[in-house]
């Protein structure tokens, strides 16, 4: 590329930051990044130098985001998630309007007179912790949360792994039809 041609501008998702940074701690220079990914040199330094809130946001699973952004409210979103988590726990069926008061209340507990729980706030909230409504029976009640988290942890590691092994552009796969 030369250096009066003038790129497009572009969003890139969490995912692609990872690979970004991934490549990077490879000892991949910041040029080559800038031409695969088809973004400025100065958007890769960037990257670079927020790795840490990149790779938290990798691991929490939010690939698909664009932004890294905390809630305004964000001891407001703990204490709920953690009340979800324990009522989860217990096979207790969490709905919208559920969750919606029980955001008000921790609202009032906390001091946050100012905080109105809105429907946008709640799909953010659930997009956020990637928390689906669902009912819960059979098996799917019976297994306890600290087998879904042990696995969760194993599968975050071995997503690393796997990650590094895709961005390695020297490898290639091969199969038949």
């Amino acid at each position: 590329m030369s250096s009066t041609s003038k790129l497009k501008r572009r969003i890139i998702s969490i995912e692609e930051k990872g690979a970004i940074v991934a490549r990077l701690e490879n000892g991949e220079s910041n040029a080559k990044s800038a031409e695969e990914f088809g973004v400025a040199h100065s958007t890769i330094s960037t990257i670079w130098k927020n790795k840490d809130k990149i790779i938290l946001g990798f691991n929490k699973n939010t690939l698909k985001s664009k932004k890294l952004r905390n809630s305004q409210h964000d001891d407001l979103d703990k204490s709920l998630l953690e009340w979800f988590k324990i009522q989860r726990s217990k096979n207790v069926p969490i709905t919208t309007p559920i969750l919606r008061e029980k955001a008000n209340q921790f609202a009032v507990l906390l001091g946050k007179h100012e905080f109105q729980c809105t429907e946008s706030w709640i799909n953010r909230f659930r997009s956020r912790h990637n928390i689906v409504f669902g009912k819960i029976s059979g098996e799917a009640a019976s297994v306890p949360a600290s087998v879904t988290e042990s696995f969760l942890e194993k599968y975050q590691e071995k997503r690393q792994v796997y990650l590094l092994v895709l961005l390695n552009r020297g490898c290639n796969l091969f199969f038949k039809k």
